[in-house]
């Protein structure tokens, strides 16, 4: 029941549901409000003080009159998982809760001020063999360039292929480089029929097609693979090549996310499907699907535990998933998404929140939700946000 409110909730604030889903959410709140379910008293202790404030949110969210509380059973145990959706899971020492009493209406929200900026695309530049830059966002469809025995394909406007021309095969092998900017997000099918979506501000360096007995790309930032399998041709990932902190992930087909930027702490391998070893230096592992390996790049020790794949792959599915994640690892996301510049002035480490958010929705639409945590508020100047406790 709880997943089934969660899921219908999450539409509703996405902007995704349907008039008969709407209609079933709002006929389920309201028998809730007037049957015997007891809502957390002005009296109780401070986590159920947290749960009904969680609750009077909803309700503004909803826009349904609230319900006399009766004192039979708890509403906020049925909601606890769909509150989650409005950013209010809070700070795991609950230091919102005071600031919840006193928080900015929505005239006075410090994201108001912002000039919308809107959300990130499909956009990709294209470094061919030669040199040249295609600005992937400007091309047309089809066939954009010939390299070694490929040609290169655009689909969409958001997706390349490449496929190997027939009658040529002893052309040289020749590397191609994908690049996504701060603001773009991209998919390429590569020769051998693999698929890879880039997120913000990532680099793949791929050969244009793969006659030898190993497949080798080369990745830095984020992105998500399903590996064509192969098994006499293991593919290789080779991560932040020349780095200090390099790994290498190694498979025969699967499904994994590779988050790897350079300004995060960690190197983040999560498998969704198959098997992957990953190779870092004098240390390596085998996974299995639901096993993320996690590489500290200054230590260069490397962990392996369970991991979220529902998290490490939201970005591809169109949303933000935060699970009590730092304020500073959740403007990163939002600068690369946004193409923005992030300061602080105050102290907000330390500080957390949990939650999702579409990925479709303007920049003061995701800073506004931030706010109502009452955990961070933001000061915009064009392109720059600053970030304030």
């Amino acid at each position: 029941m709880k997943d089934d409110i969660y899921h219908l909730i999450e539409k509703y604030l996405d902007g995704t549901i349907t008039p008969a889903e709407e209609e079933q959410l709002m006929a389920w709140y309201q028998h809730h409000n007037q049957t015997d379910v007891e809502w957390p008293s002005e009296n109780a202790g401070e986590e159920e003080q947290v749960h009904l404030r969680m609750l009077t949110r909803l309700q503004q969210q909803i826009n349904i009159p609230a319900a006399k509380p009766n004192t039979n059973r708890r509403l906020w145990y049925y909601l606890s998982a769909a509150a989650s959706v409005l950013i209010i899971l809070g700070v795991a020492t609950y230091f919102y809760v005071p600031q919840l009493q006193h928080q900015p209406g929505p005239q006075t929200s410090t994201a108001q001020v912002l000039k919308d900026i809107a959300p990130g695309g499909n956009k990709a530049i294209l470094t061919l063999a030669n040199g040249d830059k295609v600005m992937l966002e400007d091309a047309k469809n089809g066939i954009i360039s010939q390299q070694g025995n490929a040609a290169v394909n655009k689909t969409d406007s958001g997706s390349l292929f490449y496929n190997e021309v027939a009658g040529n095969a002893a052309a040289n092998i020749v590397y191609n480089v994908l690049n996504t900017p701060y603001g773009g997000q991209y998919q390429i099918t590569l020769q051998d029929g693999t698929k890879v979506w880039l997120n913000a501000g990532s680099t793949l360096r791929f050969p244009t097609s793969f006659p030898g007995n190993e497949r080798n790309v080369t990745l830095t930032g984020e992105a998500y693979f399903e590996v064509a399998k192969d098994k006499a041709r293991p593919f290789f990932v080779t991560v932040n090549a020349g780095s200090a902190a390099p790994m290498t992930v190694r498979v025969l087909g699967t499904h994994f996310n590779i988050n790897a930027y350079p300004d995060e702490q960690h190197n983040i391998v999560t498998l969704l499907e198959g098997s992957v070893k990953v190779d870092c230096g004098q240390a390596n592992a085998l996974l299995v699907p639901g096993n993320a390996a996690i590489l500290n790049k200054t230590s260069g020790k490397l962990n392996i535990k369970d991991g979220d794949t529902e998290a490490a792959t939201a970005w591809k599915n169109g949303y933000f998933l935060f699970d009590n994640e730092k304020i500073e690892s959740i403007m990163r996301q939002i600068s690369r998404w946004y193409n923005v510049e992030i300061s602080y002035q105050g102290d907000v480490s330390g500080k957390a929140i949990g939650g999702s958010l579409s990925r479709s929705k303007n920049v003061s639409e995701v800073l506004n939700m931030l706010e109502l945590t009452g955990t961070v508020h933001f000061k915009t100047e064009g392109r720059r946000i600053t970030v304030m406790p």
